[in-house]
């Protein structure tokens, strides 16, 4: 099997890297990436599995409950259809953890990989908290919680890939702590209000392309485990 898990995790890589690039450049991933993830990736589980045999029952587990917490999380919102996309194709393509050489350096986490990845990624957010507080700090726009998630712009020019957490409806000013994906008449609105001497400034928080968040989980799960696990271990003192 470890000849064959690097191989998996190579593959992997580079799918989950060109599906960052395409997240950066305009936010959207096609299924025909997943598609052929799926196509290129399956077929090596069927030569790991002779090779030898693993659990197809908790394969089988993982699957159904790493789809139904990215169906859950997809729908509350918390994070786009793509980035559920790849944590499923990943549950998919990996029905065991991979473990080559010394890796992973800390543990298996919940045995997972799909999850640990998940996981792995979440903890990029605190990191983006503190750089946008810095970054308000600096600029002296520290009216919270909004400047915990975002920042201020230019309400005559909203950067690409932004949303807004704060426009004009009705000749009034609105604030909300879930962002607004603005649509061409809330932009209209916003300059008119400009022009008006009504507001200089929103407040906006950018788009985040969150494939990258998880394509960082997956190397570091790979590499090192799951590091919720470690600091919750470590916590506890063992």
């Amino acid at each position: 099997m470890e000849t064959i898990e690097p191989i998996k995790i190579l593959l992997t890589l580079l799918f989950l890297l060109k599906a960052c690039e395409m997240d950066l450049k305009e936010r959207r991933v096609p299924n025909r990436l997943w598609r052929n993830m799926l196509l290129v990736l399956i077929p090596l589980n069927v030569v790991e599995y002779f090779m030898e045999p693993f659990d197809l029952v908790f394969a089988a587990f993982q699957l159904a409950f790493v789809f139904t917490l990215c169906y859950a999380l997809y729908y509350l919102g918390l994070y786009g259809g793509a980035d559920a996309k790849a944590i499923m194709v990943l549950a998919a393509v990996f029905p065991t953890y991979p473990s080559f050489l010394v890796f992973p350096l800390l543990n298996h986490g919940l045995g997972i990989l799909a999850f640990t990845t998940l996981a792995n990624s979440v903890l990029a957010a605190p990191f983006l908290v503190i750089i946008l507080l810095l970054r308000n700090a600096l600029s002296g726009n520290l009216e919270f919680p909004y400047c915990l998630i975002g920042y201020k712009v230019s309400a005559r020019a909203i950067p690409r890939f932004h949303n807004l957490l704060e426009y004009v409806e009705g000749g009034k000013i609105k604030k909300r702590l879930r962002s607004v994906e603005p649509s061409e008449e809330m932009l209209n609105e916003l300059r008119r209000a400009a022009d008006a001497g009504l507001i200089k400034k929103v407040w906006v928080t950018p788009g985040l392309p969150f494939l990258c968040f998880i394509t960082v989980g997956f190397v570091v799960a790979v590499l090192v485990g799951d590091l919720i696990v470690w600091l919750f271990l470590t916590s506890r003192g063992f």
